[in-house]
């Protein structure tokens, strides 16, 4: 879950959408790499996309887009377990291919625009559906927008069932996701995950070349949340990690956009605070320059930090340590730092640009991006050893088609 999130987050960076136009579409490809490695424990995850827009009339949009997450690697079956070398540590082999295919509508008018969408996702031990439903104004002759959404998600996750044990530190963790959905194994269950996530922004351009955005998002989850492979040593024994049902997350975010005139360029800079009832508590800053070259080449280079606090349950010794009937071997859920850089490049090629003659389209966008991730964990331990797998890198690469 925190890969694809990274994942995310990333493409959704990278991708610079151009503007809606009556009977037009727009077709759109990318695939992103994601590849976590250092000592035993890499992870690759390759996630290709595929999105396209129809613009039937000047008021309305469709739109059906289909995403894979093709993810292999290692990861730590039993955290904590008492060793000094990582080589050492149970260790589960992770092979995974998830679908999502969404489908959705733009409607505009005058006074702002109404949107909707629907996803359904799939893998072998997760299934999801949700809807997002969104609305946006405009306002002071387009100098201020307001955007509203709202997202609910109805999860099911894979997991061992185990009726006849009451206490979780007697859990059993899962081995693999074979028999998963499969009405008719009795030793798989299928548990819930309730989503619902509210966001309102405000953006407002105080000048022709300054822009600012705010942005409050919060997250109601309710569900089995652990991760159903990963048990945590508790001193004579492993038991399948245990997180609480129920996480409250919010977060609040401020961005601005300088135009500087005389270099063709902007420069941005943003930031966010986020905190849970779990006390995750994070702040990020980024600042990236964008500069345009000849008008068909634009460059972005970027730099983040990110730092964050341990949940409250969190403990690098359950043995020693206990906090509580909660116990975890999420390394996300524990002090963390993180360092990006990265840069992207986008060609965008129209009728004219350099005598070229596009035929039926409009423009064509090709788009390339990158980064390098470095992440510290000062009190996650695999046993005794450091995490090694705290470097990645991701890599995007994308088509844009107007036509």
């Amino acid at each position: 879950m925190q890969l694809r999130a990274a994942i995310a987050a990333f493409t959704a960076v990278s991708l610079a959408a151009l503007p809606a136009s009556a009977d037009a579409g727009q077709f759109d490809l990318y695939s992103t790499l994601f590849y976590e490695f250092g000592g035993p424990l890499e992870m690759l995850v390759v996630n290709p996309r595929a999105n396209l827009r129809i613009d039937p009339a000047e008021e309305l949009t469709l739109n059906v887009s289909y995403d894979a997450d093709i993810v292999s690697g290692a990861s730590v079956a039993v955290v904590d377990a008492p060793s000094a070398d990582v080589d050492a540590i149970s260790a589960a082999s992770l092979t995974d291919f998830r679908s999502v295919v969404t489908g959705g509508f733009q409607a505009r008018s005058q006074y702002g625009s109404l949107r909707a969408s629907y996803s359904y996702g799939f893998e072998n031990d997760y299934r999801s559906h949700s809807f997002t439903v969104g609305a946006r104004t405009d306002l002071f002759e387009r100098n201020t927008t307001f955007d509203l959404s709202y997202a609910r998600g109805f999860d099911s996750v894979c997991n061992l069932n185990q009726p006849r044990v009451q206490e979780a530190v007697e859990r059993r963790r899962l081995d693999s996701s074979e028999g998963c959905f499969d009405d008719e194994d009795p030793d798989r269950a299928a548990l819930d995950i309730d989503l619902q996530t509210f966001q309102g922004s405000w953006t407002q351009a105080w000048a022709p070349i300054f822009v600012t955005q705010v942005t409050v998002t919060a997250q109601l989850v309710d569900g089995f949340q652990s991760n159903p492979y990963r048990a945590v040593w508790l001193g004579r024994s492993a038991a399948q990690e245990h997180h609480p049902d129920h996480r409250f997350r919010y977060a609040g975010a401020l961005a601005g956009r300088l135009w500087i005139e005389p270099l063709s360029g902007a420069l941005q800079a943003s930031g966010r605070v986020y905190r849970d009832n779990w006390d995750v508590r994070s702040v990020t800053a980024e600042l990236a320059y964008e500069q345009s070259i000849d008008g068909a080449l634009r460059l972005r280079l970027r730099g983040r930090y990110y730092r964050q606090g341990a949940a409250a349950f969190f403990s690098d010794d359950y043995a020693l340590r206990p906090r509580g009937q909660y116990f975890t071997g999420d390394r996300e859920l524990s002090d963390m730092e993180s360092y990006l850089v990265g840069a992207q490049i986008i060609w965008t090629l129209t009728p004219g640009t350099e005598g070229a003659s596009l035929g039926p389209f409009q423009s064509f966008r090709l788009v390339l991006a990158g980064a390098f991730v470095h992440h510290e964990f000062p009190n996650f331990r695999y046993g005794r050893a450091s995490v090694p797998n705290n470097n990645s890198i991701n890599a995007t690469l994308g088509l844009e088609v107007v036509f």
